[in-house]
């Protein structure tokens, strides 16, 4: 399925240059925004893509074939009134199956609005210590320009555990995949937290079931599922969302030191 018109954005786009795991900048605002819609959103792996795509065969959309179908075997019947209620019926089914087409994008630009207006609306002021947020960032070579290509937030508002923080808003730019963006972020945030003062013991993450992409990157860095609720973001769409949880250890895949930067990060 075609992704939505995805609205213009100008970003500064460095022909070469390192990617760079760094600590948020407020110069980063705009970009980081326009990554959010283009990673939730306008992505073709994006949440809101996937679930465009499992919902055509979804029992919702089953039902509705199957209701399309019999309202056209009542068209074609020679009685008028069979007519008119296949019409209708074939009318009925046709206008739920685009409204829900019409919803769902919609619904993931709306979870994006609540983060641009809640952790992310001042992000230095929401993601303190022992919190912190972190952009990838593709620095052109004479320094005048950065694209930011990727973000990660560790925020210990989140959990009323003092001892405990979550990570969010893990998003990488679809035309920067596969070079190892999501690793970068995940070893810059579990290296934090091992530093983290006071001392972090666990950290929590949740996703849901249309991010296969991502759910294998958590688990890879040793997050396992401790929780799956269904969560009810419109009336008629549903998502089962996984809540992942792992210890803070000093492991080998934590690395010393906040900011990284790997020249061309090809995996």
């Amino acid at each position: 399925m075609a992704a939505p018109a995805t609205p213009p954005v100008a970003v500064p786009r460095p022909a070469g240059g390192d990617i760079i795991i760094r600590r948020f900048e407020p110069r980063d605002t705009a970009q980081l925004y326009a990554l959010l819609d283009e990673g939730f959103v306008y992505g073709p792996e994006s949440p809101a893509n996937t679930a465009l795509r499992r919902h055509l065969t979804s029992p919702m959309s089953l039902g509705l074939y199957s209701a399309f179908s019999l309202g056209l075997i009542g068209v074609y019947r020679p009685e008028p009134v069979a007519q008119l209620g296949g019409l209708a019926l074939c009318a009925a089914t046709a206008a739920l199956f685009a409204y829900m087409r019409r919803a769902i994008p919609r619904v993931f630009l709306a979870f994006c609005d609540v983060a641009r207006t809640t952790d992310l609306a001042d992000i230095r002021a929401h993601y303190t210590a022992p919190g912190a947020f972190w952009v990838a960032a593709i620095d052109s070579p004479d320094g005048k320009a950065s694209e930011v290509v990727g973000c990660l937030g560790l925020d210990p508002r989140a959990n009323a555990d003092p001892t405990s923080a979550e990570l969010r808003r893990m998003v990488v730019s679809p035309r920067h995949r596969r070079r190892r963006l999501g690793t970068l972020l995940m070893t810059a945030a579990l290296a934090h937290a091992q530093r983290a003062s006071p001392p972090l013991r666990t950290l929590d993450l949740e996703t849901s079931v249309f991010q296969p992409g991502a759910r294998k990157l958590y688990e890879n860095h040793g997050f396992s599922v401790v929780e799956c609720r269904i969560g009810r973001w419109h009336p008629l769409f549903w998502v089962h969302i996984l809540r992942f949880r792992r210890n803070v250890g000093r492991d080998s895949e934590c690395l010393n030191g906040a900011d990284l930067s790997v020249a061309g990060a090809e995996s």
